[in-house]
């Protein structure tokens, strides 16, 4: 079987899903909404499916699209231990997120030196992977929110409005700054760490908060907000064309 034409992406993070078409290498458009992509014109020949959720989680959009699609190709992604040239760090290659996995291969597609990846969504996630296609491994930590939430679901006295998170200058004069502004500092305090280390390295970003954290630290990077999809669209190509 060949490579698809029209392929759907379907990437379901932690906290959304996004459908991703393509035409050939072409990238149509981006939605988070399955009515969208049913509403379309766009009709599949493959759908490449890449879930960090666990298999029991009901996932009502995807269920929805595979419905419609029932009839197309459909390839559910998952990490292993080699793919389009890159080889996983992990001693239990399916234990990395198929969301870091596809994004390191994408990059050292698109980069070909040695590049850091830094997914910053629910999580913040950093990967290193060589010019010569290892990936090296990397970090997780809590996102900006989930630490806020962190605090706020741990303690009892730590508490603050919405209206209440304000910018100001200077050390943090409130609870609601010292919490939004103090998870800040220590996300910035851990990719600033990790830059010292890797500062020759090509740096990539997606996700949410990442453009925002790096540019506060300078740090010369590529901006790349379908890192995922285009990894799924990669990945889901050679095995479509490994089935011939």
């Amino acid at each position: 079987m060949s490579a698809a034409t029209n392929v759907l992406v379907i990437d379901a993070g932690n906290t959304s899903v996004k459908f991703t078409a393509f035409n050939g290498g072409k990238l149509l458009w981006v939605v988070a909404d399955a009515l969208d992509v049913l509403e379309s014109d766009f009709v599949p020949d493959a759908v490449y499916f890449a879930s960090v959720r666990s298999k029991d989680e009901s996932i009502v959009e995807v269920e929805k699209v595979k419905e419609a699609f029932s009839n197309c190709a459909w390839l559910e992604l998952s990490s292993e231990s080699q793919a389009c040239g890159v080889t996983n760090a992990y001693f239990e290659p399916v234990r990395l997120g198929v969301d870091r996995w596809l994004g390191v291969i994408v990059a050292h597609h698109l980069y070909k030196g040695d590049v850091v990846i830094v997914d910053a969504g629910t999580a913040i996630k950093v990967d290193l992977v060589s010019r010569d296609g290892k990936h090296l491994g990397g970090y997780i930590v809590p996102g900006l929110s989930m630490m806020e939430k962190a605090l706020l679901s741990n303690t009892a006295r730590i508490r603050y409005s919405a209206s209440e998170v304000v910018a100001g200058e200077g050390l943090p004069n409130s609870t609601a700054r010292a919490v939004t502004e103090g998870c800040h500092e220590m996300a910035l305090g851990f990719l600033e760490r990790i830059y010292r280390n890797y500062s020759d390295s090509q740096w990539v970003v997606t996700g949410g908060d990442g453009r925002t954290l790096l540019d506060l630290l300078k740090i010369p990077l590529d901006s790349q907000p379908n890192l995922v999809a285009l990894g799924a669209k990669l990945v889901g190509d050679e095995l479509m064309r490994g089935k011939e």
